[in-house]
């Protein structure tokens, strides 16, 4: 996403989730850039500050469409993969998969470690990070994809998650 940002654009942060532009603010005489955008992320209550200027960009992409959206809400319910058994394996696995950002991505990471949870009934502390951060991070797109509130989108999560289980 190489263009300039406008105060109202959604778009996610492959690392920190979807938000939105809130504002441009100067940078003061000891930051390293002139101006950076703020981004509102509601789902991790946080404000990231982008340099305008930065090949930070990079690290930003469109919303999902709403059929991309819906897609990675049934995916939630398939048969999970087989995460590897070597923990090292499996961590680096998940770690990629969050990286990548993208809706498929983070409901693969949901879906496998939903799986392995009640296949092991325990997960380390990292996998049980890595899941709610993807829960969190799919919640937040959902929402400024949908116009739903954070809270519903949850909901949504969880219930596509379930939904083969429930049957």
């Amino acid at each position: 996403m190489t263009q300039r940002l406008v105060v109202g654009q959604k778009l996610v942060h492959r690392r920190y989730g979807a938000g939105t532009v809130v504002r441009v603010r100067k940078g003061s005489e000891d930051e390293e850039y002139q101006s950076y955008y703020v981004i509102d992320i509601p789902s991790r209550e946080l404000k990231v500050h982008l340099p305008v200027n930065s090949d930070q960009d990079m690290d930003l992409r469109k919303l999902a469409s709403k059929t991309k959206m819906k897609r990675a809400l049934n995916m939630l319910s398939e048969q999970p993969a087989d995460l590897p058994k070597d923990y090292r394996e499996r961590r680096a696995l998940i770690s990629e998969a969050l990286k990548k950002g993208t809706v498929t991505a983070l409901a693969q990471v949901i879906r496998d470690l939903v799986g392995l949870k009640s296949r092991k009934k325990t997960m380390s502390t990292l996998e049980s990070t890595y899941l709610t951060n993807a829960k969190r991070r799919l919640a937040g797109e959902l929402a400024l994809v949908t116009g739903i509130d954070l809270t519903e989108a949850t909901q949504r999560i969880e219930k596509a998650v379930y939904k083969e289980k429930e049957t």
